[in-house]
């Protein structure tokens, strides 16, 4: 009795065993390919169906008003990298949309000045940074977070800052009334403008030139004629100097045939000889319109180099005494244990540099104030001793006036072809440059609409090979399940009532929605 319990408990355990199989569904490979191989043109033509109708939509829209106008530009010149101007001065990109450029951009377009406003506004003016740019800051963050105390070293690095010399300027007209070919027109237009405008700005000193031929010296006695001539002679001779001294390669204007030491030896030949003479004249002979105002001109003069002297004495001595007691530098280079090998060695720092270059300035402006007093001195004591000079030789003064204001205007104009040309084809010729223009062709219509629908065309095709797979797996697994059941059910049924010796060979029958399915697929 306890052997048949025995063995009745071991049937049942198999039997449930079983039962925990029953549920379970095995999916073949080849089953899920059947599908995917069932349902592949209707992925493929929904894939090509959407590529195509995002792509389309995307380059419909490129070539309306909702997508700005773009060009990208260059700035390649020493101090750009420091966000400083070829003068000097801090560089503002949004320079590319000032009013005088737009102004001159409209005009040339033949459009209407009353959308300068809303094209102004439009435009935007955006730094590129390059990503090795991107790394290295990141880089120079990090490691001033992991220095501990805020080490000199990381501090130093994290100070060094950059700014783009890359910019893209995009243009949204859809303000403006314009058609996108006359947008692409316009921003042409402003970018070839803002060529000239940038030489103005940063090529020959244009307020230097203003500021030589603002004032009229007939409206001055002689004596304060000459002295207006000098200073601007003076100008002019500093301005050549300095270019001069950044011409590295001898520069000889196509426009001018000038060199700048040519222009500068023409400006030392008016000075010493026509501009002397005239002042010589002057003071030999006391030609003047007004004696009394000549004068109190020359005592004011006196009395105002007195102090500009005092002043320059007192700086002088104060870099003096600096200069005497500033401590240099020390550099120490150490050898490998050895005492002998130790150096020590002694260099002027850049600031003791500076101290050196103001004392030679300041020497130099004392001198020069030295002598402009005696000159002034000179004068005055002419003045006061010698009669007033006749008409004759006043009208002789004005006539070699005349010719002086002449050929001080010349030279000016002469300085500023010059250096205009220098600066556009030497020291500035690449300091500008358009490197992708705005363009309003098929082809880059067409590119442009490619590139933007691009990342939105994967996404989406992702999703849908997503769910293409998903839906094949899942009716592989429908199919399989139900091959599952039509078996289990057959087993089951051959079982209630038969002799298991019958043949084991012999199959359930399937049912015939199964079996027309299977042709199906067979065909298939």
């Amino acid at each position: 009795m306890a052997e048949k319990k025995a063995e009745e408990r071991n049937v049942n355990v198999i039997l449930k065993n079983e039962e925990q199989h029953e549920d379970e569904v095995v999916i073949s490979l080849s089953a899920i390919f059947r599908k995917l191989k069932k349902y592949f043109m209707v992925w493929f033509l929904v894939s090509v169906i959407v590529g195509g109708l995002i792509t389309g939509l995307s380059i419909f829209f490129t070539t309306t008003s909702s997508m700005p106008v773009e060009a990208l530009v260059s700035f390649n010149y020493d101090g750009i990298e420091k966000g400083k101007a070829p003068d000097g001065r801090n560089f503002d990109p949004n320079s590319l949309k000032n009013p005088v450029v737009l102004e001159a951009a409209l005009s040339d377009c033949n459009m209407e000045l009353d959308i300068l406003e809303s094209v102004r506004q439009g435009i935007e003016v955006d730094g590129v940074v390059p990503e090795d740019t991107i790394s290295r800051l990141t880089a120079y963050h990090n490691v001033f977070e992991n220095a501990q105390n805020g080490m000199p070293a990381a501090q130093a690095i994290l100070d060094e800052s950059w700014f783009s010399t890359q910019y893209k300027v995009s243009f949204n007209f859809k303000d403006t009334d314009l058609k996108r070919s006359e947008a692409v027109q316009l921003l042409n237009a402003i970018l070839d403008e803002y060529k000239n405008y940038f030489f103005k700005q940063y090529g020959y000193n244009e307020p230097l030139g203003s500021a030589l031929g603002a004032l009229d010296y007939e409206d001055y006695d002689y004596a304060e004629a000459v002295d207006m001539f000098s200073d601007s002679l003076g100008k002019l001779r500093r301005y050549v100097n300095s270019l001069a001294t950044d011409d590295t390669t001898r520069f000889r204007s196509t426009a001018t045939g000038y060199t700048f030491a040519d222009l500068r030896d023409t400006i030392n030949t008016v000075s010493d000889l026509d501009l002397d003479l005239i002042s010589s004249y002057i003071s030999v002979n006391n030609v003047t319109k007004d004696k009394e105002r000549v004068q109190a001109y020359y005592e004011y003069r006196i009395e105002n180099l007195t102090r500009n002297k005092k002043e320059y004495e007192e700086k002088l001595a104060s870099l003096e005494a600096s200069i005497e007691s500033y401590v240099k530098d020390d550099i120490y280079i150490f050898g490998n244990g050895n005492d002998d090998i130790n150096t020590q060695s002694s260099v002027a720092s850049e600031q003791y540099d500076k101290m050196i270059t103001q004392k030679i300035n300041a020497q130099s402006d004392l001198s020069h104030t030295t002598q402009q007093i005696e000159y002034y001195k000179q004068r005055l004591v002419a003045l006061r001793k010698t009669t007033v000079g006749s008409t004759d030789k006043k009208k002789k003064v004005e006539e070699d006036l005349a010719k002086l204001n002449e050929k001080v205007v010349n030279i000016t104009e002469l300085v500023k072809e010059t250096a205009d040309d220098y600066y556009r084809n030497v020291s500035l010729a690449n300091a500008y440059s358009v490197l992708v223009p705005p363009s309003n062709d098929v082809k880059t219509t067409v590119k442009t609409g490619i590139k933007s629908a691009l990342l939105p065309v994967i996404g989406l095709e992702v999703v849908i090979l997503m769910a293409y797979l998903g839906y094949a797996f899942f009716k592989a697994m429908a199919e399989e399940t139900r091959k599952k059941r039509a078996a289990v059910a057959a087993k089951n049924g051959s079982g209630d009532g038969k002799d298991d010796s019958k043949d084991d060979s012999s199959e359930p029958e399937k049912p015939a929605e199964e079996t027309a399915e299977e042709a199906t697929e067979a065909a298939e």
